[in-house]
């Protein structure tokens, strides 16, 4: 079920960016022994971001974005904005902390927006990097 709910929710993030031009979307990308949920290529600054989707285990969502982190420019957690404020707090310090961006979708209203925005990798796997890019220039998504 939940599996379901996330590809609802990486479908609701794609339907809003896959417009914006120089843009490319990729969804389930091999990164070592897993896949990250989608990558966003930024064509013209030639940017990689790794976006994981949740409805639950949030933190477990960060673990797989640190564990990918060395190939990507910019990470980002996307998941259903909280009921609670406390709650929302402690997603957006852990990811502030992190350098992670946060997006929430606000179910009542059906967007997505940035709470945090990512800050850049520094110490970047630069050989890793370049094979996520040819890997995606040589798919068709």
């Amino acid at each position: 079920m939940n599996d379901q709910q996330e590809e609802i929710l990486r479908e609701k993030y794609c339907n809003k960016y896959r417009k914006i031009k120089n843009i490319r979307l990729y969804k389930e990308i091999p990164v070592f022994s897993r896949s990250v949920d989608l990558v966003q290529y930024d064509l013209k600054a030639n940017v990689i971001t790794a976006i994981e989707f949740k409805i639950n285990d949030w933190k477990r969502a960060i673990k797989q974005l640190e564990n990918v982190a060395m190939c990507f420019d910019y990470l980002v957690l996307c998941i259903p904005k909280p009921k609670t404020e406390k709650c929302v707090n402690n997603i957006k310090s852990a990811c502030d902390e992190k350098g992670i961006g946060l997006c929430f979708w606000d179910d009542v209203n059906d967007l997505i927006h940035y709470e945090c925005q990512p800050k850049q990798i520094i110490d970047i796997w630069n050989i890793q990097r370049r094979q996520i890019i040819a890997y995606l220039d040589n798919r068709e998504d």
